[in-house]
Order: C-alpha cells, then sequence, then structure tokens
C-alpha cells in the first residue's frame, strides 16, 4: 500500500466513532466521563500524520522534476537557451517547498518526548520503529532534493561565472578552438564545466543551520546507480532521479503497513467510555 492510500487512512480510518452520551435522567447525579490518550495515537495526530502528509507533497512535487530535466535536454539540442532557461527555473521553483518540508518533518521526527531514545514499552518500540522508518523514506527524497539542487545550484554558479566572458576572451585569446578545448578539460579552470553534485550546500549544511541533527540514513548521492564525482550528462542526473523514486516507493511500503497497524490499533481503542458517579 503506497503512502497516497496511507494518508487516506490515517484521516478516515483512524477516525474515532463518536460516543453516544446518554441523557441523565431528572434524579441522577453528574457523572464524569474518563478519557485515556495514549502516546502512540496521540503521537499519530500530532506528528505523524502531519510528517506523512509533507511526504506526500515532495513525493509529487519530485515527480514532476524529470519531465522538466526531459525538457532541458530536448531544449538544449534545439540550441534554445531561453527554453533551457526555463527548464532550470521550473526546477529551482520545486526547491524551496522540498527544502521546507524535509527539514519540517526532520524536526518532528527530533521530539524525544514523543519519539523515546529508550523506549520502556511496545508503544515506544513501535514509535521508534516508525520515526526509523520515515527517516529511511526521507533519505530517498534528500537524494532527489539533491540531484535537483546540485543542478540548478550549478548552472546558476555557471552563468554567473561565464557572465562578461565573452569580452574577456576578445581580450585575451582565450576564445581560439585550442583554448576552449584546454578550458573543457581543466577541471581547474574556473570556464570549465562544472559538476551538478560538488555544490557549496548540502542537506547536512542545512539541517546544521536549522539547529537539527543530520539524517542518519542520508545517503551520498554520488553512489546512486549512473552518478559519479565529475561532469555528470543530464541525462543520468534524470535517471538518478527516477531512480530514487523507485527506491522510495520500496522504503514507504514497511512504512505504510506499520502506521496502518498503528492507526488499528488506535481506532480499536475508541469506544463509549463508561460513566462513573461522581462522588
Amino acid at each position: 500500500m503506497r503512502i497516497l492510500a496511507l494518508l487516506a487512512l490515517l484521516l478516515v480510518g483512524a477516525t474515532p466513532a463518536p460516543l453516544l452520551t446518554p441523557l441523565p435522567a431528572a434524579s441522577s447525579l453528574p457523572v464524569i466521563y474518563h478519557s485515556v490518550s495514549r502516546p502512540l495515537c496521540s503521537a499519530l495526530a500530532s506528528t505523524i500524520r502531519p510528517a506523512v502528509a509533507m511526504m506526500i507533497q515532495s513525493d509529487r512535487t519530485i515527480a514532476k522534476s524529470p519531465a522538466f530535466f526531459k525538457d532541458y535536454i530536448d531544449l538544449t539540442a534545439a540550441g534554445s537557451s531561453a527554453g533551457q532557461d526555463m527548464a532550470v527555473m521550473h526546477l529551482e521553483i520545486l526547491v524551496p517547498s522540498l527544502v521546507q518540508n524535509t527539514l519540517a518533518i526532520q524536526k518532528l521526527l527530533e521530539n524525544t518526548s514523543i519519539f523515546p531514545d529508550d523506549p520502556q514499552n511496545t508503544e515506544g518500540k513501535a514509535l521508534n520503529t516508525i520515526r526509523a522508518q520515515m527517516l529511511q523514506a526521507l533519505s530517498d527524497q534528500q537524494a532527489a532534493i539533491d540531484i535537483i539542487y546540485g543542478f540548478v545550484d550549478t548552472q546558476q554558479l555557471g552563468e554567473m561565472q561565464h557572465e562578461g566572458f565573452g569580452y574577456l576572451a576578445s581580450i585575451t585569446g582565450t576564445g581560439t578552438p585550442q583554448q576552449q578545448q584546454i578550458n573543457s578539460l581543466d577541471n581547474n579552470n574556473p570556464m570549465a564545466t562544472p559538476d551538478p553534485l560538488e555544490r557549496p550546500q548540502t542537506f547536512d549544511n542545512l539541517a546544521l543551520q536549522a539547529g537539527l541533527k543530520p539524517n542518519q540514513y542520508e545517503f551520498d548521492p554520488t553512489q546512486i546507480p549512473g552518478l559519479a564525482v565529475g561532469y555528470n550528462p543530464i541525462g543520468k542526473l534524470k535517471e538518478g532521479l527516477e531512480w530514487t523514486q523507485v527506491r522510495s516507493k520500496k522504503d514507504e511500503e514497511p512504512l505504510s503497513k506499520s502506521v496502518v497497524i498503528a492507526s488499528n490499533y488506535c481506532a480499536a481503542l475508541h469506544s463509549p467510555a463508561t460513566p462513573s458517579p461522581k462522588p
């Protein structure tokens, strides 16, 4: 079951049935109803549900990115620089919400009052299992964001680096075909094509700046099949994104099962409370 179906269960299936409160007889004393909130059920409502909702939103946003990479490739082949800029802009628009969602989810999952470091009961252990599964699934989204963010950042830095180089080339002679070939092979040359995975910002840095711990499940995006340190064809970046989506689907399945089990457990706890006379 995918995480989209999971949200529906959380919002609908786990909603407790309304309690039927009998009308007191005219001569009866006031009654008190006892309501017990379980840590697991409270965490589902306050933390896990909003975190899952943000993960779903990020999944949908990331799913848009391969088409924009394809647009960039096609427009590059067509020689449309304006079209390339538009494709980069579309990718850039995706980044802020993805970053905000990921950092917000990490912040929710760092709450030790909800996810104890040393759980003493079954519910605490179940919560920590859900937390670990959520961080694992989140790491797949982080890898996808790294690719999108790195590509956008690289393109923008590249435009800044090359601004005015046409004038410099005519003055220094660096615009000759021989020198251009040297530039394209020299990784230390500012005119060489930059690596989209070698950028100043990483999710580790973003997490630290937000006062959060880096996700322990985060993995090096250069380990994605087809990607390596150095220049990567844009087509490989698109394939890497699609690989993270396949992995995300796989890692979201155990998370979905765990949350459904917890939701059913909490739904079963909701039954009409037995009134007790007020002393």
